[in-house]
């Protein structure tokens, strides 16, 4: 099977190749470096040290990839590919000179042999997903250790690969090591493969939880009250502004901050403020402060505002796109609301809830009552930062697993 998906590949390079040229016009893809999508560097310089190509397909996994960056960077040369243009800034403007970083071959395996010809690897993490046969294959072939990290499965994605359990089953075969990121996705790929899995919690939580202590710090509320909309998604926006423009008529002392998931739509959600009457900014703009609404247009600043809201509602839950992550916010000592579509992330808002750490919503009226019962309630945010916070606290990660597998294949 994969040699007639390898064949067709190499069919449809002239079609793939135009749409690449297409995806460069519109800004999807590097103009300067789209190339790499084809296995062909720039970088012409020999490397002393070891190779670890870590994958991570975009921005939203750059968290998990802060494990292996901090703790391999000094000894090894750590190459990062991604996917989208977006991640590649991403990563420069995050981790410097401590990574080489490259667009992913696209799944083609002459592209993918000439990638591998010259970075040669002696070691591969993956990150979560966005697994390709080809690139699989190719390191099986070559004996390459690769290991997959911080895996998840959705019950979407369950039903849909239980369907066909020996396709995912041949995917995951590449790796000589999994590692889950919960006991209900450690079970459910086990299901599936029938392999052994490992579980060691979540990656992403690595970074967030080794400064746990310095965000601890929202002692005492100004007058002014916080509310920010995390990752909210396309028609999100037209939600949540008549709730804000409602919430502003009853009250003068409520800030507003909207990041928008793709933060190149901030620009239109400023313009659909103006259709509210509602006075709104882009984060880069100079004249933010005399807004009442902050939009953010840039990735890699959540933090900065997690750190000064009170109130965060996460976004992809009111359309359906499973939710995101809500520990980041809880370690900055935020409350933490969302709706009701978080199939994504299932496992964890279950167990906040069972805390009190979190406001699961049901509509937009409900939206609409727990922000004005939140805002006229002192004593109630002060207890639902603090569980949020303590939640956080007690997120299991336990790395020692993953560090002899890593050290154990590199030194071998």
């Amino acid at each position: 099977m994969i040699y007639i998906y390898q064949i067709l590949g190499i069919l449809l390079i002239p079609l793939i190749i135009i749409n690449i040229k297409k995806r460069i016009k519109i800004g999807k893809e590097d103009k300067l470096r789209h190339k790499e999508r084809y296995g062909i560097t720039q970088i012409k310089k020999e490397f002393s040290k070891k190779i670890i190509w870590i994958h991570t397909a975009s921005v939203g996994e750059f968290k998990s990839a802060d494990f292996f960056i901090k703790n391999y960077s000094k000894k090894y040369t750590i190459l990062l590919t991604t996917t989208t243009v977006s991640a590649a800034e991403y990563a420069s403007k995050k981790y410097g000179n401590l990574i080489i970083h490259q667009f992913a071959p696209l799944d083609i395996v002459l592209w993918v042999d000439k990638f591998l010809n010259f970075w040669k690897p002696s070691m591969v993490v993956w990150i979560e997903s966005d697994l390709w046969p080809t690139t699989l294959n190719s390191l099986k072939k070559r004996n390459i250790k690769s290991i997959l990290v911080n895996v998840r499965m959705s019950p979407k994605s369950f039903k849909r690969w239980n369907k066909f359990p020996f396709l995912y089953k041949k995917l995951l075969d590449s790796f000589s090591e999994i590692f889950a990121q919960s006991k209900i996705d450690q079970n459910r790929i086990i299901k599936l493969t029938n392999r052994k899995v490992n579980f060691i919690g979540n990656l992403k939580f690595f970074s967030t939880l080794e400064n746990i202590q310095e965000n601890n710090n929202k002692n005492n509320e100004t007058k002014l009250i916080t509310l920010m909309f995390a990752s909210t998604h396309e028609n999100e926006e037209k939600i949540i502004l008549p709730i804000i423009k409602e919430l502003l008529i009853k009250n003068s002392n409520l800030r507003f901050i909207i990041a928008p998931r793709h933060p190149e739509r901030a620009f239109a959600i400023c313009k659909l403020c103006e259709s509210f009457n509602l006075s709104a900014s882009l984060e880069s703009s100079s004249s933010q402060n005399k807004s009442n609404i902050i939009i953010i247009d840039s990735f890699g600043i959540l933090k900065k505002y997690f750190l000064v809201s009170d109130i965060v509602f996460l976004g992809g839950s009111l359309s359906d796109h499973g939710g995101h992550n809500p520990i980041e916010p809880a370690v900055c000592n935020c409350i933490i609301l969302t709706g009701s579509k978080i199939f994504n992330w299932q496992n964890i808002f279950e167990d906040m809830i069972k805390s009190q750490a979190c406001i699961i919503i049901g509509s937009t009226k409900e939206l609409k009552i727990e922000l004005n019962n939140l805002i006229n309630d002192k004593e109630k945010r002060k207890k639902m930062k603090n569980n949020a916070y303590l939640f956080a606290q007690k997120q299991f990660i336990d790395t020692k697993v993953l560090n002899r597998t890593i050290n154990n294949y590199l030194e071998s």
